[in-house]
């Protein structure tokens, strides 16, 4: 039977490490994070919509994305324009390059999340998204070796701090609500 204090102390360490990544670097993200709101607001406001992407897991979160931003994150508003696009699983479903090609139009939000990791389709849909001029928000890690080189002045990068995957993961997923918190507030103002 292992010591279960080492298994406590073991199961702690990731956790830690997370809570001080998140400490070190509250005060960028969040900046990041309201340079992303006022995007979003921006495109909604001029008629265009969000479409959100990520591959393998990452994908979970932008249909997580799609659905916070269209009931919204708890407080009572009008639905607003997103979509979550769908990796393609096998031959048959198109790629998010084609389904950006398809959907996207010039002033529509390219909102994605990058986990570090090869990426090929996020990477062809975002070089679309180029080309239809949408405003890329990525969330990536530090690095940003996949995306980094695809991001302008004018779009807005919000650094997940960590390298691993799983780390990247669980603090996009905070980022997230902080995101969706924060559109609420520039449409509804503060909550009361």
């Amino acid at each position: 039977m292992p010591d279960s204090h080492f298994q406590q102390t073991a199961l702690q360490h990731p956790l830690l490490e997370t809570a001080d990544w998140l400490y070190q670097s509250s005060e960028r993200l969040a900046q990041q994070l309201n340079f992303a709101a006022q995007a979003i607001m921006h495109t909604i406001t001029s008629g265009g919509r969000v479409l959100c992407a990520g591959e393998a897991e990452a994908a979970w979160l932008a249909q997580q994305a799609a659905s916070l931003l269209v009931r919204g994150s708890g407080r009572e508003r009008p639905p607003l324009a997103a979509h979550a696009l769908t990796p393609p699983h096998g031959g048959a479903q198109a790629t998010l390059a084609q389904q950006v090609r398809a959907l996207g139009h010039p002033g529509d939000v390219w909102l994605v999340f990058s986990m570090e990791r090869t990426e090929a389709d996020l990477k062809e849909a975002t070089e679309a998204a180029r080309e239809h001029d949408l405003t890329l928000i990525a969330f990536t890690g530090e690095n940003a070796s996949t995306l980094g080189p695809l991001i302008r002045d004018t779009d807005v990068w919000v650094p997940l701090p960590g390298s691993r995957p799983e780390t990247l993961y669980a603090i996009a997923w905070l980022a997230l609500y902080g995101l969706c918190a924060a559109v609420d507030t520039h449409l509804l103002g503060e909550d009361a």
